[in-house]
């Protein structure tokens, strides 16, 4: 779609699909947990310098709730969740890494001397994020994901 809009389907595809509206530009990015949520697990989009974090807070039609993470000067270019958690990592042409809770809080902005971060990367476990610039450099950050962001059970492991 050219409207600045996305859709995403309920599971198994049954049902009218969901339109999430209002990006300040195309959506470039797209990503999403592994942690389940109460109705399905986070989405996060990113377009121009805005990341934007959804929550289906209920089911119907107006089901998804976005929270915009605003803290990049330049273009988000790469986006991730640490496996099996809501923490997401974020990655701007502007140089900067940021990390998010599940709520859209920014836990930290990591620090490197990238030109323009470009890919980001989680090791399995979570404990090390990798970020690559566009002049071919490569960042390991440790990183310590807190207990509320890591996997806890819940009933939402589809989309409802």
């Amino acid at each position: 779609m050219l409207d600045r809009s996305l859709m995403v389907w309920p599971k198994g595809g049954q049902g009218q699909p969901w339109q999430f509206s209002g990006f300040p530009a195309k959506v470039r990015l797209l990503a999403w947990s592994e942690q389940p949520g109460r109705l399905a697990p986070l989405l996060a989009s990113a377009a121009a310098e805005a990341v934007i974090l959804w929550t289906q807070v209920r089911k119907g039609a107006k089901a998804w709730q976005p929270e915009p993470l605003l803290w990049h000067e330049k273009r988000v270019n790469a986006l991730a969740f640490a496996p099996g958690s809501t923490m997401l990592a974020s990655a701007s042409s502007d140089g900067s890494v940021a990390l998010w809770d599940g709520r859209g809080r920014m836990l930290q902005p990591l620090e490197g001397q990238g030109s323009s971060f470009n890919v980001l990367a989680w090791r399995p476990d979570g404990r090390h994020l990798a970020a690559g610039d566009a002049n071919g450099r490569w960042w390991l950050w440790p990183v310590s994901v807190p207990a509320r962001e890591r996997e806890r059970g819940s009933a939402g492991s589809g989309f409802a």
